[in-house]
């Protein structure tokens, strides 16, 4: 009784110290949040699994003030290892907890790798290749396209140099600017779900059952991913595999006094737009109550994102 008097108190405490912000006045900061559930979960697993340590958490971000660089990269999440679909209803935690999803996680490894690259040669190309010997090493390249697929990430990052910010991105993890009368510029997400198509209505994904279904799964990864060839619903992984280069977009802008800059995974889009508006709400923290906004963004995440942010002074 006292075990499990312990657990609850235990996730409780976590629960009510991840909604305290962490956010200080910097011209670059950056955070990952997920939402109670996540949290939650993972506060079970490392309880159950004393001596062990579980994080759920598959997104990396890394920042350099001094050099004005940042990268924020989202591992794409695996099959369980019997290659059934991830949920998190109780049969999803069930499996967490039995530890049937791979720890550590190939999505975040995949992820830690792509921003540590990106940190020390400004490409998400090198970071490809990177990621790409890491499949290999661990024997994934004969992969089945569900629990033996491809680690991957998507990945966006920027720097600063002679008055202009170098930005590149691939799929749904992006890139905008903020400016004194609002969104000034942002990048397109290019995610397998996104402007107004979503590859899990395609026909074939429909026939074969939806995301849950392994055949659907497999169609997706192995059909829409990285393949140019279909120019309306693929879309691109960093998985090491040469097709995902043409994924990779890259470009500058002009940097004024009082801007922000913002990379961000898909798990943020919801919360810094309203649609294909920017939310006002989200502005107007980071704009003027910049402490505030870690917990702003943990209360309204979906599973998980994460964002950098710098200002320029």
């Amino acid at each position: 009784m006292k075990i499990w008097r312990f657990a609850v108190i235990s996730i409780i405490s976590a629960l009510l110290t991840c909604t305290m912000p962490k956010t200080t006045e910097k011209n670059m900061y950056g955070f990952t949040v997920q939402n109670w559930r996540a949290k939650a979960l993972e506060v079970a697993m490392n309880l159950t699994h004393l001596g062990q340590r579980f994080t759920l958490k598959e997104d990396s971000f890394v920042y350099d003030e001094q050099r004005k660089i940042a990268c924020v990269a989202d591992g794409i999440t695996r099959d369980f290892l019997d290659g059934s679909v991830v949920t998190h209803d109780l049969k999803g935690v069930m499996k967490f907890l039995n530890e049937q999803y791979p720890s550590p996680s190939p999505a975040r490894e995949a992820a830690d790798i792509c921003t540590k690259s990106f940190m020390e040669t400004k490409s998400f190309r090198q970071a490809n290749g990177l990621i790409g010997e890491y499949n290999h090493e661990k024997g994934l390249l004969e992969t089945n396209y569900l629990n033996r697929d491809l680690a991957g990430c998507t990945a966006a990052g920027f720097w600063e140099e002679k008055g202009l910010i170098h930005w590149t991105f691939i799929a749904d993890s992006r890139i905008a600017i903020i400016d004194k009368n609002g969104m000034r510029f942002k990048t397109p997400d290019q995610g397998p779900h996104s402007e107004g198509r979503s590859l899990y209505l395609e026909s074939r994904v429909q026939e074969n059952g939806g995301w849950s279904n392994s055949k659907a799964r497999r169609a997706i990864r192995k059909d829409y991913r990285n393949n140019p060839e279909d120019n309306y619903f693929s879309f691109g992984v960093l998985t090491g595999e040469e097709t995902a280069i043409p994924y990779i977009n890259d470009g500058k802008e002009k940097l004024d006094i009082g801007d922000y800059i913002l990379a961000f995974t898909d798990g943020m889009a919801d919360i810094i737009f309203n649609g294909n508006e920017p939310n006002p709400n989200f502005i107007d923290i980071l704009k003027n109550n910049p402490p505030k906004l870690e917990k702003f963004c943990r209360g309204k995440v979906n599973t998980e994102g994460t964002l950098v942010v710098y200002k320029v002074e």
